[in-house]
């Protein structure tokens, strides 16, 4: 799988970011500026040691850069940080508790998902 188990929706992500607003590019800054914090630093810390870990580097990798791109592309910097924090999520999803899993990707899902897309 090109970005481990969690694919399909790391690519959905990923597609969503190349059509984001200024609005919601806006509301990702705010949401991962408040989101900062002791508990975003351990969850961070979890994410990234379990997908190392698990040798899931190149999923991260490939995550990291087709995201970027996508980034680059869509001609925003602002919402960065928020945006990989999400796809970090989703990689190490099955690796690191619920709590570290909502810390990293909770600014996505409150400006991009819907209550019904919730993952």
């Amino acid at each position: 799988m090109k970005f481990g188990s969690q694919t399909t929706t790391i690519e959905a992500l990923i597609e969503r970011i190349k059509s984001l607003t200024s609005e919601q590019i806006e509301s990702l800054s705010a949401a991962w500026n408040t989101a900062q914090g002791v508990a975003w630093d351990a969850a961070r810390d979890a994410a990234w040691n379990a997908t190392w870990d698990a040798a899931r580097s190149a999923a991260r990798d490939a995550a990291w850069d087709a995201a970027w791109d996508a980034a680059w592309d869509a001609a925003w910097d602002a919402a960065w940080d928020a945006v990989w924090n999400a796809i970090l999520a989703l990689i190490a999803r099955d690796l690191i508790n619920e709590f570290d899993f909502n810390t990293l990707y909770d600014p996505w899902a409150n400006v991009m998902d819907s209550p019904t897309e919730r993952i």
